[in-house]
């Protein structure tokens, strides 16, 4: 017996609040809530990008859990711990649904529990629908890996700047301000 697929729409409604929910190819993907180390790592992103994207007018952040339509019929809503999405691709009506389309930016920030190989296909799933940056920041090995396509992946460690290239122009960051001062997550 084949279950029905979900929709964005019915997605939308099943909302339970404090359990991140994603919708891959009409199938849910419950996740744990994150870690505190996570939100941290989160949370200094959100503050630098924030900054830059508003003091540049560039476009508009987002927040974790900000669903983004990536496909239908079967739908995917993916959502990614911080996105970025262009002005000139902002939706001109307000509405209360998810954003209708990749975001020009999308972060993942890992968790102990992710492996190499989800943060990996999710982060490829991100440009084959049409993102045109995934950064993935690992809070426990401090490093970052950028995405520009499935042939260009590029390794960051702490020591490095991580860059908005083409995608947020003259952005820069030393990857290691992204770690809280302090204990950190050890391996």
């Amino acid at each position: 017996m084949s279950i029905m697929p979900i929709t964005a729409d019915e997605l939308l409604s099943l909302y339970e609040p404090g359990r991140p929910t994603e919708l891959v190819r009409g199938e849910l993907r419950r996740m744990s809530p994150a870690g505190y180390w996570h939100g941290a790592v989160t949370s200094l992103l959100t503050q630098f990008l924030g900054h830059y994207v508003r003091e540049s007018h560039l476009g508009v952040t987002f927040g974790a859990e900000t669903g983004f339509i990536l496909a239908r019929n079967p739908d995917t809503v993916r959502a990614p711990d911080f996105a970025f999405v262009r002005q000139d691709r902002l939706p001109s009506e307000f509405s209360s649904g998810y954003f209708p389309g990749p975001p020009d930016l999308a972060v993942e920030v890992t968790s102990p529990t992710d492996t190499y190989t989800e943060v990996h296909e999710k982060a490829l799933s991100w440009l084959e629908h049409g993102t045109r940056l995934v950064w993935v920041i690992d809070p426990v090995g401090k490093r970052a890996t950028v995405y520009r396509s499935s042939d260009d992946v590029r390794a960051i460690e702490a020591d490095e700047d991580l860059t908005g290239d083409d995608v947020l122009p003259g952005f820069t960051v030393a990857l290691r301000e992204l770690f809280p001062a302090g204990r950190g997550p050890t391996a």
